[in-house]
């Protein structure tokens, strides 16, 4: 009676601490069967986020661009595709190169973007449609008659899955 006993007891305690082990080895970030998100920062989305775009298939193309409303509602952004390319010899250590081709893409409804307003040279994260009230109001305040080419100087990384911008990240480029 007493050996059973203790078998019982010794089964019982084997059976409650691999329970215990056990409950830490689910994923860290990982809440119920949904993995959470990590939090959403600029260096996020230049970092780990573009990395997961490209390995998933995504498509980079740096320039700038043009956004408008399509008829159905929807957010085309024409982008003028240009190259950044160091040279030591030029003032800044750089030049843009205009690479003489256009395309035309949709900007997904739940893409993920940057801004930089203005002068000011940290990007903001913004949604769509706060990145296309941004962008028109910049537009508004800073281009027009008295500097037709401003929109032209506003640098772009886009990230295009299939026919949909995923990514818009504006460059700080200094003049």
């Amino acid at each position: 009676m007493k050996t059973t006993r203790t078998i019982v007891c010794t089964g019982l305690i084997f059976v409650l601490t691999l329970a215990t082990l056990l409950v830490g080895c689910g994923d860290k970030n990982q809440s119920g069967s949904t993995v959470d998100e990590p939090k959403i920062t600029v260096e996020y989305l230049e970092g780990d986020y573009v990395k997961q775009l490209l390995r998933d298939g995504a498509e980079h193309v740096f320039g700038s661009i043009e956004v408008s409303k399509a008829k159905d509602g929807s957010v085309l952004v024409n982008i003028e595709a240009k190259e950044y390319v160091e040279d030591t010899e030029q003032p800044n250590g750089f030049y843009i190169e205009d690479k003489n081709y256009s395309l035309s893409s949709v900007l997904a409804p739940e893409a993920r973007c940057t801004f930089i307003s203005g002068d000011v040279s940290l990007p903001q994260i913004m949604t769509t449609e706060e990145f296309v009230e941004a962008y028109n109001k910049d537009i508004n305040e800073y281009g027009g008659k008295n500097n037709p080419d401003y929109q032209k100087h506003k640098l772009y990384d886009m990230y295009i899955m299939g026919d949909q911008i995923e990514l818009i990240l504006e460059r700080y480029i200094p003049y």
